[in-house]
């Protein structure tokens, strides 16, 4: 092996990290330029929350397979074109968005931005996978932590970055702008990938890739009893977590409109706010990380806290504005944290077992499995029975997925 200079090493790694978090960013507002968007398109076209839930169902569907698929494919894909091949087409969905809208026929036509997104949930399927796989296959162990707090960051980052500009847009009727600067972004973070990437072969991987050396060799190692009650635990956090945080996500704007007269750029922004919080949320999971070891224990104490402050605000969302905006934060922040478990930590630390690529592909499946159950189903009880049925949906899922962990963790160390 040619050898590499430490320096050299370490800038490599930190090249690969940062670029993955600006690939992802762009990525997340490419994807939520349609949700960011929600209140416009509701008000200007008399849609209904039902219809505009759909559409993220479709969404969520095509990507929930996608990641399956991708995640056990994504090891034949090349690492310098994937991205810019999926940026380009997410950017070119989201400019067809932007003329759709611009052209008025959208009113007319909106069962067909469905369909739409449904090829943009495709597209996008690529991502995470391939960043999984890419930091798996590059980033040494000593540097993992690091990559999963940046990647971690990236989520919040980028629904930051959709959000606070839709709120803008929203403030000045131009929410259509949204798909077209999306579009711009996601072409820009192509063109730094093509240009700034190179691989780095890790240092450290002979340690490290046992499964990937069993798989060429003809073997088959047999999965430990930890691995596979994480990965199953790990799961309905996956469904339940993602249930929460996408539904959520897509409807608190419209909450805090509906319930508190606020007008749509204010609530965007209000709701950018509570956002924007998520970026501590994977911080957080970190800093617990290093005194709570096992997984499953650690998300059940960020849903537990969920549980809590969901309970609060089914409490006071016809009191008041101030403690209900407090506890969507509350809830987004360790929502996104409980993201983090799942998708990064899982997946890093489960790959002396399995790939990580394959493991970030099905519990982001198993992830957008609660997303597209969420959206349409949260956006049907909102229309016909108003938001605190929603609250008490969303708190019910909750309570049973914690339930479902806690006995998966109890046989785990009864069996150990």
């Amino acid at each position: 092996m040619k050898s590499v200079k430490r320096g050299e090493i370490k800038d490599t790694q930190n090249r690969i990290i940062w670029l993955c978090l600006f690939i992802y960013s762009t990525a997340y507002f490419g994807r939520y330029s349609f949700s960011s968007s929600i209140n416009a398109l509701i008000d200007n076209y008399g849609v209904s929350k039902a219809q505009t839930g759909l559409v993220m169902t479709f969404f969520f569907v095509a990507y929930g397979i996608g990641q399956v698929i991708n995640g056990i494919l994504c090891r034949h894909y090349p690492a310098r074109y994937i991205f810019p091949i999926a940026l380009s087409g997410s950017a070119a969905i989201n400019l067809f968005m932007f003329f759709f809208i611009k052209s008025g026929y959208i009113a007319d036509y909106f069962y067909l931005v469905k369909y739409i997104w449904l090829l943009n949930g495709v597209v996008q399927s690529l991502f995470w996978t391939s960043v999984i796989f890419i930091m798996g296959k590059n980033i040494e162990k000593k540097n993992v932590p690091k990559a999963g707090l940046a990647i971690g960051m990236a989520v919040p980052g980028g629904t930051f970055l959709a959000y606070s500009i839709s709120s803008l847009f929203a403030h000045f009727e131009i929410f259509e702008s949204s798909f077209l600067l999306a579009a711009a972004m996601m072409i820009i973070a192509a063109i730094s990938w093509l240009l700034l990437f190179s691989p780095h072969e890790r240092q450290d991987l002979n340690e490290d890739d046992e499964p990937e050396k069993e798989e060429k060799s003809g073997g088959r190692k047999k999965l430990s009893r930890f691995a596979l009650f994480t990965f199953a635990g790990l799961a309905v956090f996956a469904v339940s977590n993602n249930f929460i945080k996408d539904g959520l996500h897509t409807f608190i704007p419209t909450i805090l409109k509906e319930q508190y007269d606020f007008s749509k750029s204010a609530s965007l922004i209000l709701a950018t706010g509570i956002y924007v919080v998520g970026v501590f949320g994977a911080i957080l999971v970190k800093k617990i990380n290093e005194k709570v070891k096992n997984l499953i224990s650690l998300a059940i104490i960020f849903a537990a806290a969920i549980a809590i402050f969901i309970g609060l605000i089914t409490v006071f969302l016809k009191v008041s504005a101030i403690p209900v905006v407090l506890f969507f934060t509350l809830v987004m922040l360790l929502s996104y944290g409980v993201n983090n478990i799942v998708t990064s930590l899982g997946p890093l630390t489960l790959r002396e077992e399995l790939n990580p690529g394959t493991v970030a592909g099905l519990l982001d499946g198993f992830c957008y499995v609660g997303s597209a159950l969420s959206t349409y189903m949260l956006g049907s009880i909102a229309d016909h029975y108003g938001w605190t049925a929603v609250l008490l949906s969303v708190l019910t899922v909750l309570l049973i997925a914690i339930a479902v962990a806690s006995t998966l963790r109890t046989i785990l160390k009864h069996k150990e």
